[in-house]
C-alpha cells in the first residue's frame, strides 16, 4: 500500500447506542485516523434494515463483487467494505459476544469468499474497538478471537483492538485518557 494514496476505510459500528460508550472510544479512534490521508465511511448497523445471511449460495457466481441475493440495507455496507483498504468493527460485549446487529452483519461477509477460494477481503487490514462493562476476559476475549479467526480465513490482517473494558457511564469512558492514548498506535497500524 502506498503511503501516498488515501485509506478507505469502512467503520461497522454496531452499538445500538448513538452516543453510548462504544461511540465515544469509537469517537477517539476515528479522529485519530483523520489525522492522516484517510477516507472514512461510517455504517451504524443498528440503523440499517437486513439479516443474517440466506446460504442460498448466489453470491459465490459473482467473483468480484460482494453479490449478495438479499437487497436490503447491507448491500451498500459489503460493496464498501469490498472496496476499503481497512474495516474496522465497533461493538459492546453483548453475552460474551458481539451485538446481533454485527454478529448478523458478518455472517453476511460470506458473499465476500468465493467459490475458487478468492477473497474480497484479501490483503485488507482490520482493527476493533470493543467496550464492556466487566474486564477484559468478559467476553471481549472471544471477540478478539473471532475476529483474528475471521481475518485469518479471509486473507485479511487482523492489527488490533482498542479494548475499553470496565466502561462505565458514556461521560465517564470520555475522561479516559488510556483510551485516548491507546487509539494512537492502532489508528497508525490501521492506515500501514
Amino acid at each position: 500500500m502506498k503511503k501516498d494514496k488515501a485509506q478507505r476505510i469502512a467503520i461497522l459500528n454496531g452499538s445500538p447506542r448513538p452516543r453510548g460508550n462504544t461511540a465515544v472510544v469509537l469517537g477517539f479512534l476515528t479522529q485519530e485516523l483523520e489525522r492522516g490521508k484517510t477516507i472514512l465511511s461510517k455504517h451504524d448497523l443498528y440503523r440499517l434494515r437486513y439479516r443474517g445471511c440466506a446460504h442460498c449460495d448466489l453470491c459465490k457466481a459473482r467473483e468480484d463483487e460482494p453479490g449478495c441475493a438479499l437487497k436490503d440495507d447491507l448491500q451498500k455496507t459489503l460493496a464498501d467494505i469490498a472496496r476499503s483498504d481497512v474495516v474496522l468493527v465497533a461493538s459492546p460485549v453483548y453475552c460474551w459476544s458481539v451485538s446481533g446487529c454485527l454478529s448478523a452483519a458478518l455472517d453476511r461477509f460470506y458473499c465476500l469468499f468465493k467459490e475458487s477460494g478468492k477473497s474480497l477481503m484479501q490483503g485488507k487490514r482490520i482493527g476493533a474497538v470493543f467496550t464492556a462493562g466487566g474486564d477484559a476476559f468478559d467476553g471481549m476475549d472471544l471477540c478478539v478471537a473471532m475476529m483474528k479467526k475471521l481475518s485469518g480465513f479471509a486473507g485479511a490482517e487482523y492489527v488490533g483492538t482498542l479494548a475499553a473494558a470496565g466502561c462505565g457511564t458514556p461521560e465517564q469512558t470520555a475522561k479516559r485518557a488510556d483510551l485516548k492514548r491507546a487509539a494512537r498506535p492502532l489508528a497508525r497500524a490501521l492506515v500501514g
